[in-house]
């Protein structure tokens, strides 16, 4: 009688079933991670506007306005009135007759179908920008906002800053 050695189609099937189990909870923990990084750049783009913002309220004495789409009414290209800026351009305005450029690309939402939101009070004082978070674990979280960051998608992240004081003129 020949001693065969080998493994059997059993012992196959079971290493083969756990490799897959074990990829499976590797791909699932990427796609998660991937998740997370957006979010983290999501908060992160919205903290480096505020800071243009900042400086831009430094310079004209309050915030910028906004349009019904939630853009920034902040951007003077050619010396001819604040516009609308667009998100991935430069926010750039002239303030006597000297162009300042506040950053020179304004930050866009990693994912091209959704867009960041921005929201200004009548008088300046406050504004508020907005994301929509893809992780709704995530603790900064908010099922209660209105705005649009997208088609058919609500924002669900506020970042909020108020009060000029800090404003010398």
């Amino acid at each position: 009688m020949k001693n065969e050695s080998g493994f059997t189609l059993m012992e196959m099937l079971v290493v083969v079933g756990i490799m897959l189990i074990l990829t499976g909870i590797g791909f699932s923990n990427y796609v998660f991670s991937i998740v997370k990084s957006r979010d983290v750049r999501r908060k992160s783009d919205l903290s480096t506007i505020s800071r243009a913002l900042q400086a831009f309220a430094n310079d004209f004495g309050s915030y910028p306005q906004s349009d019904a789409n939630g853009k920034i009414i902040a951007c003077d290209y050619n010396n001819t009135g604040l516009v609308a800026c667009t998100w991935g351009a430069a926010l750039a305005a002239y303030k006597n007759n000297v162009k300042i450029t506040y950053i020179s690309i304004l930050p866009a939402d990693p994912e091209s179908d959704k867009n960041y939101y921005y929201e200004a009070s009548a008088n300046g004082a406050t504004f508020s920008l907005f994301a929509a978070l893809e992780n709704d674990k995530d603790p900064s979280y908010r099922s209660d906002l209105t705005q649009p960051c997208g088609f058919g998608v609500l924002c669900s992240y506020q970042f909020q800053l108020g009060c000029l004081s800090f404003i010398h003129r």
